[in-house]
């Protein structure tokens, strides 16, 4: 009997169908197969599963757009805030992401006190690490804005967080800023 040239990419196509629906089947066994989790102290929790549909409000902009990553190296006596809203204006970024990390001689950073409509000052006097800063650039009348908050932990491992008003480099940070749009131009 003699088979058809046709034949040959179908057949293999089934072959590669039936081995993912294998993989897949062994993965779930092995997934449901797990030992029972041991019982954990009262006031812990594991990992709930996440439930879908609880921010109906949320909206999503999704862009094809190129993205422009840059990264800034900040030295001793650097302030972040100015450095990194002299860059979005210097490259005209109206939208972009910022994360970084660091050591800082000090800083002000503030909560957002929604009865007050106004920042509370949260002062930053001491050498401390940037363990964590994050945040965007905007645009507002044209303008980008820099928004920041930041992590700081001192030398006994405690912490302090908040909006970045200012933030004094001491002895470098290191951030990456990914722009997901550039305009045209943008003035001062």
């Amino acid at each position: 009997m003699t088979r058809s040239r046709t034949s040959g990419p179908i057949v293999r196509s089934i072959r590669a169908s039936l081995t993912v629906l294998v993989i897949a089947a062994f993965a779930a066994a092995t997934a449901s197969a797990q030992p029972p989790a041991t019982p954990l102290p009262e006031g812990y929790l594991r990992a709930p599963p996440v439930p879908p549909g609880l921010a109906p409000k949320m909206k999503v902009h999704e862009t094809t757009a190129a993205t422009h990553v840059f990264q800034a190296r900040f030295s001793a006596g650097d302030e972040i805030m100015s450095g990194l809203t002299d860059l979005a204006i210097e490259h005209h970024i109206t939208s972009g992401y910022i994360t970084g990390l660091g050591g800082l001689s000090g800083a002000l950073l503030a909560f957002g006190d929604p009865k007050v409509g106004a920042f509370k000052k949260v002062p930053v006097t001491d050498k401390c690490e940037l363990v964590s800063l994050v945040g965007d650039i905007s645009e507002r009348d044209g303008k980008p804005v820099v928004h920041l908050h930041a992590v700081v932990a001192f030398a006994d491992g405690s912490t302090k967080a908040g909006h970045v008003i200012e933030a004094h480099v001491a002895p470098l940070a290191e951030i990456a800023i990914v722009a997901t749009a550039m305009g045209a131009s943008t003035t001062h």
